[in-house]
């Protein structure tokens, strides 16, 4: 047997993958790429908020009435096209000098068919840790 004859029969049982085994790939990314985009915007919009509460906490917020802060907040909300959370969940404590912004939150959609997710949140702002 020659080196010519071994590389033809060589290619020729080097056949790729099947078609199930394609379909299968083509599967599993679809999946991840649907939960991504899914997911996603979610993830960005949850930046943003937090993005929100930490540039009004570090504004100068020491005299500020609740509401008011709350204004700031929904005015950032606003203008960055965050329009499913609702401003009044935004709680405001007081203590010692510092004041506390956080807000709490929860996202629920669909995935697929009757398969829901519910995506938390946690935001929060501390005056008392920036003056450290």
């Amino acid at each position: 047997m020659n080196i010519n004859s071994y590389r033809k029969s060589q290619k020729q049982k080097q056949l790729g993958m099947t078609t199930l085994a394609t379909l299968f790939v083509v599967f599993i990314a679809g999946f991840f790429l649907t939960v991504a985009f899914k997911l996603g915007p979610h993830y960005l919009d949850n930046r943003i908020v937090q993005a929100a509460i930490t540039q009004v906490g570090d504004s100068d917020i020491i005299g500020k009435s609740d509401t008011e802060i709350r204004r700031k907040i929904a005015d950032f909300f606003t203008i960055n096209n965050i329009r499913d959370i609702d401003i009044s969940k935004v709680d405001i404590t007081r203590e010692a000098g510092a004041t506390r912004i956080s807000l709490d939150y929860e996202k629920r959609f669909p995935m697929f068919g009757n398969v829901d997710v519910v995506l938390t949140f946690s935001n929060q702002y501390d005056t008392a840790q920036r003056q450290h």
